[in-house]
């Protein structure tokens, strides 16, 4: 485990740190949120009221892009890198693509040992869907987990799923680099669902304000640029229709023109070619 994910995980001493894990969970209508979030949790939101809303828009968009690839591409096998925790007030992945259940196979993996002991309480023994613990950082580690193997048949299409993600891995970690080797251990024809926070300049107004509270209470956060999201698609297909504002992909009813240019968060999903 790296000195970050040390820093930020449940069951270190510094654990009173607020979590960005939990704060996400309670943001999209769960209720993970412990004692030490209060604090960051009302700042978050006296700076910036919409948080939620924008939390909100990246869960629906990964529900829609997963939904859409198992229903109108046929795609039964999801690895869900940086799940977060399980909602209750919503579906989560696999019961949106439980079409044909004994056909779809869902990992579901998270740093966080909190989320992954969710996980695995709310799935209970459902067939063919795991949790387990790991860290985008070390693909390596994640895709030789014994029951991601036992799981996912890599040999057939994988479903990539990382929405928002990679706003917490540093340039320095190369995040890049790190989906490249998620990609190359999938089958041609596998996919990439993927969101991304854009930089400041992109946000409405305290975005700084935000992303100070984020790297000096909670977890630094990297929001890039719109060329630098479309990098993470080199190997990939767009899917209609193309990189767009979180909640203009594929929306499943009308959302006005001001919500499709206004990007404080883009997501895309891709084909492997």
């Amino acid at each position: 485990m790296t000195t970050e994910e040390k820093e930020h995980s449940p069951g270190n001493e510094a654990g009173e740190r607020p979590n960005a894990c939990r704060i996400y969970g309670r943001l999209i209508g769960g209720d993970t949120v412990a004692e030490a979030d209060g604090v960051a949790l009302a700042r978050l939101l006296s700076i910036n009221p919409g948080t939620p809303a924008v939390a909100r828009e990246n869960r629906r968009f990964m529900l829609r892009a997963a939904r859409t690839l198992a229903s109108e591409f046929g795609v039964r096998q999801f690895l869900d890198l940086g799940c977060a925790f399980p909602t209750e007030d919503s579906p989560n992945l696999h019961e949106v693509v439980a079409a044909r259940p004994t056909e779809t196979r869902v990992v579901y993996v998270d740093v966080e040992a909190d989320a992954v002991t969710a996980w695995r309480d709310r799935l209970g023994d459902t067939e063919h869907v795991a949790a387990v613990r790991g860290a985008v950082q070390d693909p390596a580690a994640v895709l030789g987990n014994a029951l991601v193997r036992d799981t996912l048949d890599f040999s057939q299409p994988v479903a990539l799923v990382l929405t928002g993600v990679f706003p917490f891995v540093s340039d320095e970690d190369d995040p890049w680099g790190l989906l490249a080797r998620f990609r190359d251990a999938t089958a041609p024809g596998s996919y990439l669902i993927l969101s991304h926070a854009l930089t400041s300049e992109d946000w409405p107004e305290g975005a700084e304000e935000v992303l100070r509270l984020y790297r000096e209470e909670i977890q630094p956060m990297f929001p890039r640029f719109e060329r630098d999201v479309l990098r993470f698609f080199e190997g990939y297909e767009l899917l209609e229709p193309g990189v767009v504002s979180t909640p203009a992909w594929r929306p499943d009813e009308e959302i006005p023109p001001e919500v499709v240019s206004f990007k404080r968060a883009v997501a895309g999903v891709g084909r492997k070619v």
